[in-house]
C-alpha cells in the first residue's frame, strides 16, 4: 500500500560545501555583524522590503527573524566564508510539508561577496538540502525593483511565473510589486550541473 509523498523536513543545522558554510542564525552572536554589514552596504539595499533609512530599520528587521524563527515561517543562517568570517544571511521560507513547497530568500550578503562565489555556493546548499528532503518546487521572491537579484535567480536557471502586482507595502509606504521565479524538482538535476560548473569556475559562467 503506497504512504504517498514522504513528508518534507528542511534541515536546521549547519550546511557545508568547500566555499561556504551555513550555520544556524543566532541573533545573540550574528545580529551585531548582520547590522554592521547592512550600514556598510548603504544604498545598495535601496529595494531590500525592511530598508527604511534614516531611522533605525535594523532593529524590527532582526525582530521579524526571531519572531518568524519561533513561529517556524524562518529558517535563517548566517554565511560563514571557509576562514569563519559572517559573509551575510539567507533562509528558508514559509515551508509547506503539505504542499511541498518551500521559499529561499532572506538572502543579503556583505557588499565585497557580492558577484562571485559565494552566491552560488549558497544557493546549491540550499536547493540541494530542498529537493534532496522532498520539496517538489523552491521559488524566489524579488522586488520587481531589484534588476541585480533577478538577473541573479534567472542565471541560476529559475522560471520567471509572473508578477504579484502591489502585494507588500513597505516601511516607507511603496508600494511593492513581486516577480515570482521557481524551480521545480524535475528541472533540478539541470540546475545543479550549471550550479557544479560555475563552481568550478569559481562563480562565474563556465
Amino acid at each position: 500500500m503506497s504512504t504517498g509523498p514522504r513528508p518534507v523536513k528542511l534541515p536546521s543545522g549547519p550546511l557545508q560545501s568547500d566555499h561556504v558554510r551555513l550555520v544556524p542564525f543566532d541573533l545573540d552572536r550574528h545580529a551585531p555583524e548582520l547590522r554592521d554589514m547592512a550600514e556598510r552596504s548603504g544604498e545598495r539595499l535601496a529595494t531590500w522590503p525592511f530598508y527604511n533609512p534614516p531611522g533605525d530599520w535594523i532593529t524590527p528587521w532582526t525582530k521579524t527573524i526571531r519572531q518568524r524563527t519561533e513561529a517556524g515561517t524562518l529558517i535563517p543562517y548566517a554565511v560563514l566564508l571557509p576562514d569563519g568570517r559572517f559573509g551575510g544571511m539567507t533562509a528558508y521560507l514559509n515551508p509547506n510539508p503539505d504542499w511541498r513547497n518551500v521559499e529561499v530568500g532572506m538572502t543579503i550578503y556583505a557588499p565585497e561577496h557580492q558577484g562571485g562565489i559565494v552566491n552560488p555556493a549558497c544557493k546549491h546548499l540550499l536547493l540541494s538540502h530542498a529537493f534532496d528532503a522532498g520539496a517538489i518546487r523552491v521559488y524566489f521572491h524579488v522586488d520587481e525593483r531589484n534588476a541585480r537579484s533577478r538577473a541573479a535567480v534567472l542565471k541560476l536557471g529559475a522560471r520567471e511565473e509572473g508578477i504579484l502586482r502591489h502585494n507588500r507595502i513597505l516601511p516607507d509606504g511603496h508600494l511593492r510589486s513581486t516577480v515570482v521565479f521557481s524551480i521545480l524538482a524535475e528541472e533540478w538535476p539541470t540546475v545543479r550541473d550549471r550550479l557544479h560548473r560555475r563552481l568550478a569556475n569559481g562563480g562565474r559562467d563556465a
